[in-house]
C-alpha cells in the first residue's frame, strides 16, 4: 500500500485513538490498520504509537507528526480533486459573502452572468456588513472593503474604494461649508457605525493623521440609510465613493474637505489561502475579475 494511504490510516487512527473506529471510517478491518501503520512507522524508523491491550496513545513523535501527516494527506486529496475536475465545467455550490450595499449595487449583475454561463453551480450569497469567518462559516470566497487584518487568506484586489466626506447643498446653503475637520463638531452629521471607531472621524492633515470627535445627530449602520438621510438634508456624512457616485456627479451631494481626506480602502476578494483550488473557486475568481474591471465607473467621482 502507498504512503498516503498509510498515512491517512494513522491520521484515522489518531483522531480517534481506536484501530477498530478508524477501520470502520475507512471501510477496512482494523487488523489491516494495524499492520499498515506498523509498515508506516518502519519506513519512518519511529514508533507512532502506544498500543496496549486497552488504549491507544500517540508517541512524543507521533504528535509531532500528525499535523504534517494530515496536511500532506489534505493536499493530495485536493490536489486529486482538481486533476479530476480539470477538463470538467465548474460544478458545485458556491458560497460567497459581500457587503451588503456592493453585493447590491455591483456584484449582483456579475453573479447573474456567472449562473447564465455555468449552469453546473449554484451559489449561496450572503449579503452581510460583519465579516464572516471563511473558516467557521463555510465561506468559499468573500469580498470586503478595507486594509485586510488576516494574513491567512489569500486576496485579489478588485479595485479601491475613497471615504467621501458629503452633504446636500440645501444642508450646506442653510448651515454653511466647513473648511477644515475642525469645523464638524459644530454641525449635524450622520453617523454610519459600521466604522470601527464611534463617535470619531478620520483625516490626514499635512501628511499627519487628524482624529476629530463628533456628536451624531443620527447614528445607523447602513451606509444606504447614510445616503438617504444625506439627501434629505440632515446633516454631513463619510460614505464610500462608490455609494454616492451618481450623487456626487449629478449635484445632489457635494463633497467636502477633500484636501483632508483618509487614505483610500482597497476593495478585495478573499480565500483561503489553499494551494489548490476548486474549479468552481478558480473561475468564480476569474469571472468576478473581470466583471468587476469592466464596470469603469463603478467608483468613479
Amino acid at each position: 500500500m502507498d504512503s498516503i494511504e498509510q498515512m491517512r490510516m494513522f491520521s484515522a487512527v489518531a483522531g480517534t485513538m481506536s484501530f477498530s473506529k478508524a477501520a470502520a471510517r475507512l471501510g477496512t478491518s482494523a487488523q489491516n490498520v494495524s499492520k499498515n501503520i506498523r509498515a508506516l512507522e518502519d519506513s519512518l524508523g519511529v514508533l507512532l504509537l502506544n498500543r496496549t491491550t486497552r488504549v491507544v496513545t500517540l508517541t512524543e513523535s507521533g504528535r509531532a507528526y500528525l499535523p504534517r501527516c494530515n496536511r500532506v494527506v489534505e493536499e493530495f486529496d485536493e490536489l486529486r480533486s482538481v486533476m479530476r475536475d480539470e477538463g470538467a465545467a465548474p460544478s458545485g455550490n458556491l458560497v460567497v459573502t459581500a457587503p451588503v450595499l456592493f453585493g447590491e449595487m455591483y456584484l449582483m449583475a456579475a453573479v447573474e452572468k456567472y449562473l447564465a454561463a455555468n449552469p453546473a453551480v449554484s451559489i449561496d450569497l450572503r449579503l452581510s456588513d460583519q465579516h464572516l469567518s471563511l473558516i467557521d462559516e463555510g465561506v468559499d470566497l468573500s469580498v470586503r472593503i478595507g486594509v485586510l487584518q488576516d494574513s491567512t487568506l489569500i486576496a485579489k484586489r478588485l479595485g479601491e474604494t475613497r471615504l467621501i466626506t458629503c452633504a446636500a447643498p440645501s444642508y450646506l446653503d442653510q448651515a454653511g461649508r466647513p473648511a477644515h475637520p475642525d469645523e464638524l463638531p459644530a454641525h449635524s452629521c450622520v453617523f454610519d457605525t459600521n466604522r470601527r471607531t464611534p463617535g470619531q472621524w478620520s483625516f490626514c492633515d499635512g501628511g499627519k493623521s487628524l482624529t476629530v470627535n463628533i456628536r451624531p445627530r443620527v447614528r445607523v449602520n447602513s451606509a444606504s440609510a447614510v445616503r438617504r438621510l444625506l439627501l434629505s438634508g440632515e446633516g454631513i456624512g463619510i460614505v464610500p465613493s462608490f455609494v454616492v457616485a451618481d450623487d456626487l456627479r449629478s449635484g445632489r451631494l457635494e463633497a467636502l474637505l477633500e484636501p483632508f481626506e483618509d487614505r483610500s480602502l482597497p476593495v478585495s476578494l478573499l480565500y483561503l489561502a489553499n494551494r489548490h483550488l476548486s474549479r468552481k473557486v478558480r473561475s468564480f475568481i476569474g469571472f468576478i475579475e473581470a466583471e468587476i474591471a469592466a464596470m469603469e465607473d463603478w467608483n468613479a467621482v
